[in-house]
């Protein structure tokens, strides 16, 4: 169909998403399957958390507790590949190819090195660390949350080699491939899953072998997408992948250094407030858990706003069309609550059945995700959008220190604080908890908007270069 026959609204928004650097088609192309792999990596999780819930709360709970451990390291290597994705925006959106192929390598084997040294630190103390921050658990919690931490770990291991991967495709814009990726290493996941727990009743060990079999395969067919097909835009060698450029380095650690010490404390901040669910019983630890995974679902294609806001603003601004860049971020925030009504629309009104029959949720465990995540709303709304997708556009623009010390004080100074007092020292429970949450959403979201529109990040905006 010719532009001049298409429907008014096609034209126009058209107009909206296109740019100088890219034709809408270009955007559409990378927006359906970012949110397509995004609801199926959320839709996935949800699931095994229901499989994991049907074996009872204590199992659930163990989950609860090792999780924020265990995305201790997932975000360690999320500001790793982050960084790795800027460079390879902006490399790529200069049109420097070479450049491109070797900051590939870089990330490949900085977030293997990285994974090891911190998957097998876990794997060698898991006992300790859980003694250590939830002394207060039942013992067979204590017990099942071991095993978890061991097994879990060791499949972090594995999955180093998929993130570097998935980094790389997602900042060449290959949308589609880092779709299909994650299609096969989420139903790998729930097929392993359903066998393990469903058929073989392996409990919370069941879960744990999953994982590791899911991402094995996630880990090998991520290598393929990036070294057989032959339409790939760069040919990443094994020479690559052993280089070492200190200003490639350089390039990476810019956003990777500031952004992975910030996912460090607020990983640390997550383990403090798992500790603090820990006194108010296990039911307690089941609702949250539960009630986290819903949410997740809810917000999974709103998540992709955020990705896509990285990619087209880092190759804006490698193309040095820093207007577009900003532009392009204010249009993903109002994507990002687009997506999230939808979602809500789509999804809440389901959730009193799943809770019923998909994670067979005793009554009191029901009522209380249902009020959790219907008080969630309105805030929600108003505040995660800004505070999810902003963070992202400043990193693509190299403004990446401020962020991740907004981050921080946020985390601690917001949720940590009220959470304690309206959880713990006011008798709230989780809902005193979870209003924490959304307090440090409107905090974040307030200040990064203040910064955002000043575009004094705009003089740190510049395309990477190797020197």
């Amino acid at each position: 169909m010719s532009a001049a026959n298409r429907h008014p609204f096609l034209r126009w928004l058209d107009g909206q998403v296109g740019s100088p650097v890219f034709t809408p088609q270009q955007i559409y192309q990378m927006t359906v399957p970012l949110v397509l792999d995004s609801l199926s990596i959320m839709f996935i999780n949800m699931l095994i958390t229901a499989l994991i819930s049907s074996a009872g709360e204590t199992s659930i709970a163990a989950v609860n507790l090792v999780s924020p451990l265990l995305s201790l390291i997932m975000c360690i290597l999320s500001g790793i590949s982050a960084g790795g994705t800027v460079a390879v925006t902006q490399y790529y959106g200069g049109g420097d190819i070479a450049r491109t192929q070797k900051a590939a390598g870089h990330i490949l084997w900085l977030t293997t090195l990285t994974g090891a040294v911190l998957g097998a630190a876990l794997m060698l103390f898991a006992r300790p660390i859980l003694r250590a921050l939830y002394a207060q658990a039942e013992p067979v919690v204590m017990e099942k949350a071991a095993s978890y931490l061991v097994l879990g770990a060791l499949s972090m291991i594995i999955f180093t080699i998929y993130t570097g991967v998935f980094s790389i495709l997602r900042g060449l814009g290959e949308s589609r491939k880092c779709l299909y990726l994650s299609i096969i290493i989420n139903v790998a996941y729930l097929v392993f899953s359903l066998l393990f727990l469903n058929v073989w009743k392996l409990d919370i060990f069941g879960s744990a072998l999953a994982l590791i079999c899911a991402r094995t395969m996630g880990a090998l067919c991520a290598l393929a997408f990036l070294f057989l097909p032959k339409d790939m835009p760069i040919r990443v060698s094994f020479r690559d992948i052993f280089s070492f450029e200190k200003p490639i380095l350089a390039s990476i650690l810019t956003t990777s250094i500031p952004f992975g010490i910030e996912q460090m404390f607020l990983s640390g901040g997550n383990i403090i407030l798992a500790a603090m669910t820990v006194p108010l019983g296990t039911t307690a630890m089941a609702v949250n858990s539960i009630a986290v995974s819903l949410w997740g679902m809810t917000c999974a294609a709103a998540n992709s706003a955020g990705t896509l806001g990285i990619t087209v603003s880092g190759r804006c601004i490698g193309a040095e069309e820093k207007e577009h860049a900003f532009r392009y971020g204010c249009k993903m925030c109002v994507w990002a609550i687009v997506l999230l009504g939808v979602s809500v629309l789509v999804f809440y009104p389901f959730f009193p059945l799943m809770l019923r029959h998909l994670y067979h949720a005793a009554p009191d465990v029901q009522a209380e995700t249902l009020r959790l995540l219907y008080s969630l709303l309105l805030p929600a709304f108003l505040f995660w959008p800004i505070s999810n997708v902003i963070p992202g556009i400043l990193r693509a623009g190299r403004d990446t220190v401020f962020p991740s010390v907004l981050s921080l004080a946020s985390m601690w100074g917001v949720r940590i604080v009220c959470g304690y007092i309206l959880a713990i020292r006011m008798g709230m429970g989780l809902s005193g908890l979870w209003v924490s949450m959304w307090a440090e959403w409107a905090v974040r979201s307030a200040i990064l908007a203040v910064r955002y529109f000043r575009k004094k990040w705009f003089a740190k905006a510049v395309p990477a270069k190797a020197g």
